[in-house]
C-alpha cells in the first residue's frame, strides 16, 4: 500500500471517531476565522455542565471528582467531546478511543463509591499522550506511515502505566512532526494548526498536545523534548510545561527512529493549563519510584528542600538573570515586548533581584547540538521513509540537510566538545550568581507554517540538560503594538532569516510566553521560582 493510501485511511479513521463523538456542522467548518479557540464553547455541542468541566485544570478536575461534584464519566465525556471538536478544527489527534475511556471512568466511579478513596493522585483526570508513547493495544506511529500496522503496543510505556495506576484516564494520542524532529507538528496525519491563529503553527514536536490542551480538549498531556519539543508548543499555544532534567521522568516505551542514540537524550515532560498541574504530574509520577524499574532514572523524589528553595534557605531575594537575547538571533518584536513587560513588573517587587544575564557562546552551543542530533547523518530516518515511499516534508529536508554520518571516533570527539562546553557554561552560570534565568522560549511567537528554523532558545538548554518551565503571559501579538523594526541590523544569518520571517499582521493574536531556566537537577527550584515570578506578575499559577 502506498504511503498516500495509508495516510488517507488513518486520517479518515480518526476523523470518523471524533465525528461520532461530536460532529461540527459543515456551515461551521466552511466559515472559520483564524481564531477558532472559542468554537467548543459556542458550537452548541457541549452542555453548560460540560463547559464548566472543561474550564477546570487537572487539579480542579481531580478535586471535583473526589468531592463528587462531577463523576469521572461526566468528566471524560466532556473532555472527549471537546477533543473531538478540537481535532476537526486543528488536526491534533492520531488516535481517539473515547468509548474505552468511558469504561475506565465507570470503574473509577465504582471504586470511589465503594471505598470512598481515590485510586491515586490523578483519579478521574483525562490525560492525552503524544504518539511516540506505547499504549497497550494501540498503534504507535511515531510519525511514519511505515510503522502503521507494525508498532501495535504490547504493553504501556512506563509513564503511561504510572499515570493509569494513579487514576488517569487515557482517551487519545496526539499529532507530531514527520521524524519527530521539527518545531512544527506536520506529518502524514496532517498539519496541526494553532487554535488562536490557524495561519501559525501549534509548535512541535508535541504540537498535537499543545493545540488540544489550549482548546480545552485535555487538561493534562505528556510530550517529549530533545530540542524544545514541549516548550515550543507550549509557547505557541499559551500553556505551561516543564522540560525536566534527564533522568527524572521515565521515557522508556517512547519510540524513536534512532534508538540507542545517547549523544543528546530526549526527556518526557508534562504539558498543562496551570503551573500547579505541572507539579501534580511530577509528584504523581515520581512518587511511583520509577527508578526501581528503570536503571537510567534518578531516585530523587519530587520535593523542595524542607526549608525551601536555596534563596529562601539563605534568607535572600530570588536572583533572576534576564537574558534579553542569545547574541545569535534577536527575538521578534512581540517577544521583546513580553519580556519588557515581565521585567518592568518584576522590578517593582521586593522579593526578586533582577540582573542581566550574558549568554555565553550560544552560537557555538547551537553548532554542537545540531551535530549531535543525527549521528548517522539521517540514514535511518531516510530508510524508514523509503519503506513506503513517503517523501521528506520541507522541514525534514531542512533539519537533515547539515547532518553528516559520523565515524565512532568522530562521535567521541563530538562528545568531548559537548562535555567541555557544559563544563565551561557551568562556570559561567556560577560566576553570574543567578538562581534562574528568565528568557524567551523562541525567536518569536508561534511561527508561520514551515518557517520554524531556529531552535537556539530551547536547544541550548537541552545541550546543557538544564530544566526549563514555560508559562504564558496575558499578552498577545499585535500588529499595532509590534510593528516591524525598520532599522533592524541582523547579527548573523540565522538572525536575518528570523527578521525576514516577521510580518506583524501575520502573527496577530499569537500567545506570548516566557521561559524560566535553572541549573541541572534544580527542577523543583525552577517551579518554585516560577511560582514567585507569577505571584509578582499578578498570577497565582492555577
Amino acid at each position: 500500500m502506498s504511503w498516500e493510501n495509508i495516510a488517507e485511511a488513518q486520517r479518515a479513521r480518526v476523523l470518523q471517531a471524533t465525528q461520532a463523538a461530536a460532529l461540527l456542522l459543515p456551515s461551521t467548518l466552511s466559515d472559520l476565522s483564524r481564531d477558532v479557540s472559542s468554537i467548543p464553547a459556542t458550537c452548541g455541542l457541549l452542555t453548560p455542565k460540560q463547559l464548566d468541566i472543561v474550564e477546570l485544570d487537572a487539579t480542579g478536575i481531580r478535586d471535583a471528582v473526589l468531592a463528587k461534584k462531577f463523576s469521572a464519566v461526566e468528566v471524560v465525556e466532556a473532555v472527549g467531546k471537546t477533543a473531538a471538536i478540537a481535532h476537526q478544527l486543528t488536526s491534533c489527534l492520531t488516535d481517539f478511543f473515547l468509548s474505552e475511556a468511558i469504561e475506565d471512568a465507570k470503574k473509577l466511579d465504582e471504586h470511589l463509591a465503594k471505598t470512598g478513596k481515590p485510586v491515586g493522585a490523578l483519579h478521574g483526570v483525562p490525560v492525552s499522550i503524544k504518539d511516540t508513547f506505547d499504549v497497550t493495544g494501540k498503534e504507535t506511529s511515531g510519525s511514519f506511515t511505515a510503522w502503521i500496522g507494525h508498532k501495535v503496543a504490547k504493553e504501556n510505556a512506563q509513564v503511561v502505566q504510572i499515570l493509569r495506576d494513579a487514576g488517569a484516564i487515557l482517551y487519545c494520542k496526539t499529532n507530531l512532526p514527520q521524524t519527530v524532529m521539527h518545531l512544527e507538528s506536520h506529518s502524514f496525519w496532517g498539519r496541526t494548526l494553532n487554535p488562536f491563529n490557524r495561519d501559525l503553527t501549534a509548535g512541535g514536536s508535541s504540537g498535537g498536545e499543545s493545540a488540544l490542551i489550549a482548546m480545552r480538549g485535555s487538561p493534562l498531556g505528556v510530550g517529549t523534548d530533545i530540542g524544545g519539543s514541549v516548550r515550543s508548543p507550549a509557547a505557541c499555544c499559551g500553556i505551561y510545561t516543564l522540560r525536566p532534567t534527564i533522568g527524572r521522568v521515565p521515557a522508556s516505551g517512547s519510540r524513536s527512529s534512532q534508538p540507542g542514540r545517547d549523544s543528546i537524550v530526549a526527556v518526557a515532560g508534562p504539558m498543562a493549563r496551570s503551573a500547579r498541574d505541572v507539579s501534580l504530574f511530577m509528584s504523581a509520577v515520581l512518587s511511583a519510584s520509577p527508578h526501581l524499574n528503570d536503571p537510567l532514572l534518578s531516585d530523587k523524589p519530587w520535593a523542595l528542600h524542607p526549608a525551601g528553595a536555596v534563596w529562601e534557605r539563605e534568607n535572600r531575594k530570588l536572583r533572576v538573570g534576564v537574558m534579553w537575547d542569545d547574541r545569535v538571533v534577536v527575538p521578534q518584536p512581540p517577544i521583546r515586548r513580553a519580556l519588557r513587560w515581565a521585567v518592568d513588573a518584576l522590578r517593582a517587587t521586593r522579593n526578586i533581584e533582577l540582573v542581566d544575564f550574558e549568554p555565553w557562546e550560544h552560537e557555538k552551543g547551537y553548532d554542537i547540538i545540531r551535530d549531535l542530533y543525527f549521528p548517522d547523518g539521517g540514514k535511518r530516518i531516510r530508510e524508514i521513509l523509503a519503506e513506503t515511499g513517503e517523501p521528506l516534508f520541507p522541514l525534514t529536508e531542512w533539519v537533515l540537510e547539515p547532518a553528516r554520518d559520523h565515524t565512532q571516533h568522530e562521535m567521541w570527539e563530538a562528545h568531548v566538545r559537548r562535555d567541555a562546553y557544559r563544563k565551561d557554561y557551568l562556570k559561567h552560570w556560577n560566576t553570574s550568581k543567578v538562581d534562574v534565568v528568565l528568557c524567551p522560549v523562541g525567536p518569536g511567537p508561534a511561527p508561520a507554517h514551515d518557517t520554524a528554523k531556529y531552535w537556539g532558545y530551547t536547544a541550548q538548554w537541552n545541550l546543557l540538560d538544564y530544566p526549563c518551565a514555560v508559562f504564558p503571559t496575558p499578552l498577545r501579538a499585535s500588529a499595532e503594538l509590534d510593528p516591524v523594526d525598520q532599522n533592524f541590523q541582523p547579527l548573523v544569518q540565522h538572525d536575518r532569516i528570523n527578521h525576514e520571517a516577521y510580518a506583524s499582521e501575520v502573527f496577530e493574536n499569537a500567545p506570548l510566553c516566557l521561559q524560566v531556566v535553572g541549573r541541572r537537577w534544580g527542577d523543583e527550584e525552577v517551579m518554585r521560582a516560577l511560582e514567585v515570578i507569577e505571584g509578582a506578575l499578578g498570577k497565582d499559577g492555577a
